[in-house]
């Protein structure tokens, strides 16, 4: 964890919401969280922003979106919308593909379509998709105004600095945005990418010990470590030895 946690009041109108429901009655499976994980539904309930950051399979998505999911249940006028930008690994290139927008986007989302389908079945998530569910790419979101929305911007270290700027500047009324991603995931060489490193340096500050101090109000950041991975020890294992010769 970045920075120690500070107590703040869940936003009045989802405390009244969630006032005696269980995750059961919400509707969706049960599943044990991480104490890191259940921290970060805390801080989506308590701030408009929050930055998560971690490296592949620590959990930090399932955690944004079971709380999302969770607003998105009891409250019919919630929508989650799922931002990313899609980039091809490196110099490998798959060419043109046949068929509409959807058909190509959809593998870049498939990971994120599938933590929703475990936790609000398959058939509720292909029902909502386009509708209180969206997933999009940038440039289908400047323009506009998301109110009411539980914002992910996912692998946002692929995201050019001034395009997260503009999709900041989207955040709507009662809406809360998460920025997600591992600012050592980059499968490009552009340069002009990892807008996530560069909006944890404009939003925080870092103290003496090195944990990050939030400069506004209502925006917090959150870091998974090594040790969060749950796919496997040797994940955690070439995530080190990555790591260690940056």
């Amino acid at each position: 964890m970045s920075r120690e946690m500070r107590t703040r009041q869940v936003k009045p109108k989802f405390k009244e919401q969630r006032e005696n429901l269980s995750d059961a009655s919400l509707g969706f499976k049960q599943i044990k969280l991480t104490p890191k994980q259940q921290h970060v539904g805390k801080l989506i309930q308590q701030n408009d922003l929050i930055f998560v950051e971690g490296p592949a399979g620590s959990g930090k998505s399932l955690g944004v979106l079971y709380e999302f999911v969770k607003q998105y249940l009891v409250d019919s006028t919630k929508q989650i919308v799922i931002i990313r930008t899609p980039v091809e690994a490196g110099g490998d290139k798959i060419g043109f593909l046949p068929d509409d927008l959807a058909s190509k986007l959809a593998p870049h989302f498939s990971s994120t379509k599938k933590l929703l389908s475990d936790l609000l079945t398959a058939s509720k998530v292909d029902c909502d998709i386009g509708k209180r569910i969206q997933f999009l790419v940038p440039n289908y979101v400047l323009g506009s105004t998301l109110d009411n929305s539980l914002i992910l911007i996912d692998e946002a270290q692929q995201i050019q600095p001034l395009i997260l700027k503009l999709l900041l500047e989207r955040i709507g009324k009662n809406s809360v945005c998460v920025v997600a991603g591992d600012r050592t995931q980059l499968y490009t060489t552009d340069k002009q990418r990892n807008g996530l490193s560069d909006g944890v340096r404009r939003f925080f500050r870092e103290d003496q010990k090195g944990l990050l101090i939030p400069r506004y109000e209502n925006i917090e950041h959150i870091r998974f470590e090594i040790a969060d991975v749950q796919r496997s020890e040797i994940v955690k294992t070439v995530i080190k030895a990555y790591s260690d010769m940056l």
